[in-house]
């Protein structure tokens, strides 16, 4: 009777021993996912804001300087290493519409073997321009 206590303990730290093996690196694939979709949406988010930006603008200019704007207002974070627009894609149509794309370059939190340690996230949005005055008639 008393060995019989001893063995079901020792099985049930072996048991969550193991459990523990799959458990942990399924939690730490986990926050890298949430990481990455994160820094997508803030991408995203970051391309939309640019481009609006510069559909207020009068100019191809003033565009690229309102747009240069927010991206130098992106909030810092440990895990982005770098915010930029991408100034050959910016693209100012005074007649139509805007075409802004952002790049952010994202450093994963925990590296599984196999993985990158950075990833870089590439967003384009375009908008109508809005700044140019219309023609009197």
């Amino acid at each position: 009777m008393r060995n019989r206590g001893r063995n079901s303990k020792g099985q049930v730290f072996v048991e969550v021993l193991c459990g523990m093996f799959i458990l942990i690196p399924i939690a730490l694939f986990a926050l890298d996912l949430i990481v990455l979709v994160l820094g997508n949406s803030a991408n995203d988010s970051l391309a939309k804001n640019c481009a609006r930006a510069a559909a207020n603008a009068q100019t191809s200019d003033s565009a690229k300087a309102a747009a240069e704007q927010v991206v130098s207002h992106f909030p810092k974070s440990p895990l982005i290493e770098k915010v930029e627009l991408d100034n050959s894609k910016l693209i100012y149509n005074s007649k139509s519409n805007v075409t802004a794309e952002t790049v952010i370059t994202v450093r994963i939190p925990i590296t599984l073997p196999g993985t990158k340690t950075k990833i870089a996230f590439r967003a384009r949005a375009t908008e109508p321009v809005v700044g140019v005055s219309a023609a009197p008639l």
